[in-house]
């Protein structure tokens, strides 16, 4: 079953929901039930997205979400994991994946709608895992499957051995180059692009997008709302992946795909990428 989301918007990631300090569960939900009643495409979470006393914390969130819209597609991600308070670790292994993929089809009470390989540049027999991921595609553990922080030469190792149904990587704006995103536009690969606003370590997007961001204030909306309005407009194929922890945040970017983008907006976002080198061209 291929992998497919139902037209423009944003994905919630929930990491943050999880693993930010001072998380807790009830603003989690809060924030997810919001998203969801606002009309988030997906839930993006992970095996790795565990706490110190629950391995599943991220998936049980999104199961939430689930069970508020039982169509919703829910992402999740294998081989990566939570070994303690401060620690995490990969392992890609066959054996690993399929543990991961069964885990999560318990936690979510069905299959995920795609499993992800989570750190595919950190396998050592990348391979073996895509196998596995394909074979628990075809035994129906999960609708879909694909790659996370994957390079274009671990793709085509992939795509050599099966169909990739999606692939997830790293697009913040006015920082990435968007090498990954173009690759999966020509070969027909939905691109889930996480986070656009650079992280909690980025300097504010305003100054990465300062163009945009001057055209937000003129109609009076974030800056964080008009980049991504944007971006979904100038970028077919790709849906970003927001990791907002407050309720008013989330709404604010799921309003993104409302928001008229107009030929000023068009040209202020081509021209802020490609004044720090990264514009979407080729």
């Amino acid at each position: 079953m291929s992998f497919t989301l139902s037209g423009r918007g944003v994905v919630l990631g929930v990491a943050s929901l999880v693993l930010k300090e001072g998380a807790t569960i009830e603003g989690a939900l809060e924030v997810v039930r919001a998203a969801v009643d606002a009309g988030v495409v997906a839930i993006d979470t992970a095996r790795a997205y565990a706490t110190v006393d629950d391995d599943a914390a991220g998936e049980r969130i999104a199961q939430v979400a689930r069970e508020r819209s039982p169509s919703l597609p829910i992402i999740t991600k294998a081989g990566h994991f939570r070994l303690g308070r401060a620690a995490w670790d990969s392992d890609g292994s066959a054996e690993r994946v399929r543990a991961d993929a069964l885990r999560s089809r318990e936690v979510l009470g069905a299959p995920p709608s795609l499993l992800l390989l989570h750190r595919a540049d950190r396998v050592e027999d990348l391979e073996a895992s895509v196998r596995e991921l394909a074979a628990l595609r075809e035994e129906g553990v999960v609708e879909a499957i694909g790659l996370s922080n994957a390079s274009i030469e671990q793709l085509d190792r992939a795509r050599s051995i099966t169909t990739l149904d999606a692939v997830e990587n790293r697009f913040a704006l006015g920082i990435d180059r968007a090498t990954e995103y173009r690759y999966c536009v020509d070969a027909g690969i939905p691109f889930l692009a996480y986070a656009p606003f650079g992280g909690p370590r980025a300097d504010p997007l305003a100054t990465h997008v300062p163009r945009v961001a001057a055209i937000a204030r003129n109609l009076g909306v974030s800056v964080h709302r008009s980049a991504l309005a944007a971006m979904l407009d100038a970028m077919p194929g790709a849906w970003p992946v927001i990791g907002s922890t407050r309720v008013e945040s989330v709404l604010d970017s799921i309003a993104a795909a409302e928001l008229a983008v107009d030929d000023e907006l068009r040209r202020a976002f081509a021209d802020d990428l490609r004044s720090r080198d990264v514009g979407l061209g080729a």
